[in-house]
């Protein structure tokens, strides 16, 4: 029979660990303003419609969300030295190659299914809103920063705190190239420890504050 022994977990593997969920935290909130970015701004143009914008941004999501995320991962760490000019290549290198191809990733990959969900949201706003704005002379920026938008982010907040939830679980696929978030350190531990499943139970533990906080904010925002 197994044997728990946590009290492994209260020195340096604890702190470890601890040091795990804040590049979690970290890597998640980056992704996570990029990702909306992307979302608000493509979500909107594929709204809006056009004959050269509607096929890029549907080319955008379309690709990047079919794309498994690991694998959206690996190919900016491998691929960002030959795809993008030596300088922007030398800028991700000193502030951390590995945590900011992670974040790149995991914005594009997310930000794609926030485009839909921001979208959805606009889609969900009746068009005789767009249409009195417009007649009382308000422009395009100025309708949707006053009318639509307030409306539409609204109706979006529920399915955008589902994707926030997936992205900060997808954070545990950066470990894959050295990111020393949860999940790395989790492997970590083990190696050294052989107490993989006290620090699988901790790291899940983690994970689950993580996700009920998330889940408890967007509750919280909803019903403002």
């Amino acid at each position: 029979m197994y044997h728990f022994n946590f009290g492994v977990l209260w020195g340096e593997w604890g702190v470890l660990l601890f040091k795990g969920l804040l590049v979690t935290l970290q890597l998640a909130a980056w992704s996570l303003v990029f990702a909306l970015a992307l979302g608000l701004i493509f979500g909107i143009l594929r709204w809006a419609g056009g004959k050269w914008v509607e096929p890029i941004c549907w080319l955008y999501v379309e690709s990047a969300r079919n794309i498994p995320p690991l694998v959206q991962i690996l190919f900016w760490y491998f691929s960002a030295s030959f795809i993008l000019p030596q300088g922007l290549f030398l800028y991700m290198r000193d502030v951390g190659y590995e945590f900011t191809a992670a974040v790149v990733a995991l914005s594009i990959y997310h930000g794609s299914f926030m485009a839909e969900v921001f979208r959805a949201g606009l889609n969900a706003v009746p068009r005789g809103q767009n249409d009195a704005a417009r007649a009382l002379g308000l422009g395009f920026m100025q309708r949707m920063i006053s009318v639509i938008l307030p409306q539409a982010i609204r109706i979006a907040v529920p399915p955008l705190v589902n994707e926030t939830v997936g992205l900060a679980k997808n954070t545990s696929l950066a470990m894959a190239i050295g990111v020393t978030e949860i999940a790395y350190a989790t492997k970590y531990i083990d190696s050294y420890t052989f107490r993989g499943v006290e620090a699988l139970i901790a790291a899940t533990g983690l994970y689950l504050l993580i996700c009920f906080g998330l889940e408890a904010v967007g509750q919280r925002t909803s019903r403002a």
